[in-house]
C-alpha cells in the first residue's frame, strides 16, 4: 500500500514538472493585472524587460497556452508580456523516385523525381515587461 502510494506521488510530481513552463528572468512581487501586447512597438509605457519564456511542443489550443502564460507573468510580476510566434524548421525531409517505361522494343525512358520538404515546429515566445 505504501509503495502504491508512493509510486503514485512520484509520477505526479514527475508528470507536473515535466510540463512546467521555463522561465529565464528576474522575479518581483506578483502582481494582479497584465497587459498584453503581440508586438513590441504596441507597448507605450517605459518599461523594461524582465524575463522571458517559450513555448513549443505539447499546446493544443492557443489561447488556453496564452491564459497559463499570463498566469506565470503574474506570478513572477510582470506589468505586461508581448507576445509572439514563430515556426522553426527542425528537420529537412527528402523522398527520391522513379520510373522505367519500356513502351518500345530495345528502347527504355526513365525518369526520376525528388521531393523535399521541411518539417516545422511552432513556438510560442512571451517576454515579461516591468513598467519603469
Amino acid at each position: 500500500m505504501k509503495t502504491s502510494i508512493l509510486i503514485l506521488v512520484f509520477g505526479i510530481l514527475s508528470f507536473n514538472t515535466s510540463f512546467a513552463q521555463k522561465y529565464f528572468g528576474k522575479t518581483y512581487p506578483a502582481t494582479q493585472n497584465v497587459d498584453e501586447y503581440f508586438d513590441a512597438a504596441d507597448v507605450t509605457k517605459a518599461h523594461t524587460v524582465m524575463g522571458k519564456t517559450e513555448l513549443g511542443k505539447g499546446f493544443r489550443s492557443l489561447e488556453k497556452t496564452q491564459a497559463k502564460i499570463v498566469e506565470l507573468a503574474k506570478q513572477k510580476g510582470a506589468d505586461g508580456v508581448i507576445f509572439s510566434m514563430e515556426e522553426e524548421v527542425f528537420a529537412t525531409s527528402t523522398s527520391n523516385g522513379g520510373t522505367i517505361s519500356t513502351k518500345k522494343e530495345n528502347k527504355a525512358t526513365v525518369s526520376s523525381n525528388s521531393t523535399t520538404s521541411n518539417l516545422k515546429e511552432k513556438k510560442i515566445r512571451a517576454v515579461f515587461i516591468k513598467y519603469k
